[in-house]
């Protein structure tokens, strides 16, 4: 007799209520405020930061309360296991991200090309690196349902793309005076920026999707009822 085989749909996302987009449009300012603080270092300025990151922590739960969730629901990915593998992923890919600068700089690389980018990282960079690894993973945990792509590599490029145009169009034009995409910096560092956001995003995502793909799944199974 011949086995049969089932598949199991991921359930449709639920769509946003105008309540929960708005809070979700505040706390991502949030994340990016406090981003930008981090990045700043000097104590006052990151403890101010990891304060933002708390208010939209409360503005994301504040968002997403209410509604019912976990394996039964979701399926396998529910928010919490997308939420811890994001966070992780973000860490490892603050972690990559810090040895591709380091890399880079020893190498040679961003000398040849004409970036001005920082590649001499102290103890504190690698801190701030990892704190916003983290929070940027949050937001792809969170995101991850609605983010378009049928895999990991699609959602992931496309997250770098969302990511990269921060660092291009807001980050550097607005809060280090760094010019248009950069341009203060060396013509390189565009595409340096597109190419480094595009490896640190496919592992971040690779991580949140190995909860698909996990023996162990739902990997969320000893935090939900």
């Amino acid at each position: 007799m011949q086995a049969e085989t089932t598949t199991q749909e991921t359930p449709a996302a639920p769509r946003p209520d105008a309540l929960s987009i708005a809070l979700g449009a505040v706390a991502v300012a949030l994340v990016v405020s406090g981003d930008r603080l981090l990045g700043m270092g000097g104590k006052a300025a990151i403890s101010a930061g990891v304060l933002l990151l708390v208010a939209a922590l409360a503005a994301v739960s504040v968002s997403i309360g209410g509604r019912r969730y976990g394996p039964a629901v979701e399926g396998s990915l529910d928010l919490s296991a997308r939420l811890g593998l994001g966070v992780l992923g973000g860490l490892l890919a603050g972690a990559l991200h810090g040895i591709l600068t380091a890399l880079a700089g020893s190498a040679g690389l961003t000398a040849i090309l004409g970036s001005g980018i920082d590649v001499h990282l102290s103890t504190a960079d690698w801190g701030r690196r990892l704190a916003q690894g983290a929070s940027w993973g949050f937001v792809l945990g969170l995101a991850w349902r609605w983010i378009p792509g049928s895999d990991f590599v699609r959602k992931g490029l496309v997250f770098s793309l969302v990511l990269s145009a921060y660092v291009l169009l807001v980050r550097y034009p607005f809060f280090e005076d760094a010019g248009f995409l950069g341009i203060g910096l060396g013509i390189a560092t565009f595409p340096l920026v597109l190419l480094g956001n595009a490896i640190v995003c496919l592992l971040g995502a690779g991580v949140v999707a190995w909860g698909e793909r996990s023996p162990d799944r739902p990997v969320s199974a000893p935090l939900v009822p």
